[in-house]
């Protein structure tokens, strides 16, 4: 008699454990501690990353790292998260304390009237002037904030792009763009391109060309931004001396620290494709402590 034979199906229903406030519940499986995803299961609670990965020829997706950073665009994202938070919630903030001209004016025409030390109409003319006098000023500690806190971002994501490119195979003692370039040229291949002809570089280019400015003062560093970005100098009549003080013709603002906050990545996203083969998109999470993270969560809904 021919024996029969028996199809086993996995049920993506019902997981090993019954209990909400453990993983497997979610479909995050551990394993020879790596995860494994019962997708079918997981997106029962979760939106999924990404639709690719139900299509597979493996029973569970087994996500292609085990940490955030074991992605190396994903250490310059962290970097760029920290630097956004120091703007927002310390530079920001510090100087929207610095008191403007009009609040001057203001404090002063009020003081005047309250203490009647002036007529009314002798405390707006000398409350007007006090504001005017306090615009040099003003604007000066506005500007050199905004170009301590470029400064010093700029200088760390200089100092980490050195320690991840050592950590590759970098050799020389200096750093520079150039050596930069160099060395990302030596990673891509056959078909290697420099900077100039990357998408996203006129982003890197224009920060670091400021930054250059910022530290150096000098008459070959403005010619620089006048020439390539233009945009960032104020200088009409063409005034600049070399030493003259970068902040003087510089529009260094707000609008351009943020800017450069939300677009820098994309060109060292880019570094990362061209350079180390890194899919930047499913690098957001394709790692097993994406999926750890997300039923942790809800084991927190649960016991809470």
């Amino acid at each position: 008699m021919k024996k029969e034979s028996k199809v086993v199906r996995k049920n993506y229903a019902l997981p090993k454990n019954n209990d909400p406030t453990q993983m497997d519940y979610y479909g995050v499986i551990i394993k020879n501690g790596r995860v494994k995803v019962d997708t079918k299961r997981f997106k029962k609670f979760f939106d999924l990353p990404d639709p690719s990965i139900e299509i597979r020829n493996t029973v569970y997706f087994e996500p292609k790292f085990i940490h955030k950073t074991d992605y190396i665009c994903n250490i310059f994202r962290d970097r760029f998260e920290k630097s956004k938070a120091l703007w927002f919630n310390e530079f920001a903030g510090a100087i929207k304390t610095i008191k403007t001209p009009k609040q001057v004016e203001d404090n002063t025409r009020y003081d005047l009237i309250a203490n009647n030390v002036e007529t009314p109409e002798d405390a707006y003319a000398a409350a007007l002037v006090k504001g005017v006098k306090r615009i040099p000023t003003y604007r000066y500690v506005i500007k050199s904030l905004y170009a301590q806190y470029f400064h010093q971002m700029m200088s760390e994501i200089d100092a980490l792009t050195l320690r991840v490119l050592i950590s590759l195979g970098y050799k020389e003692n200096d750093f520079s763009k150039k050596s930069f370039d160099v060395f990302i040229q030596s990673k891509q291949g056959k078909e290697a391109i420099p900077f100039k002809e990357f998408e996203y570089y006129k982003i890197y280019d224009r920060a670091s060309s400021v930054w250059n400015f910022l530290k150096h003062n000098s008459l070959k560093a403005y010619n620089v931004l006048a020439n390539y970005f233009p945009e960032m100098i104020y200088d009409p009549n063409k005034e600049y001396k070399n030493g003259d003080l970068a902040l003087s013709v510089l529009k260094l603002d707000e609008k351009y620290i943020i800017d450069t906050l939300n677009n820098l990545h994309l060109f060292f996203d880019e570094v990362c494709r061209r350079a180390f083969n890194e899919n930047t998109d499913e690098a957001y999470w394709n790692y097993d402590d994406y999926f750890i993270n997300e039923a942790k969560e809800k084991i927190k809904e649960e016991e809470f």
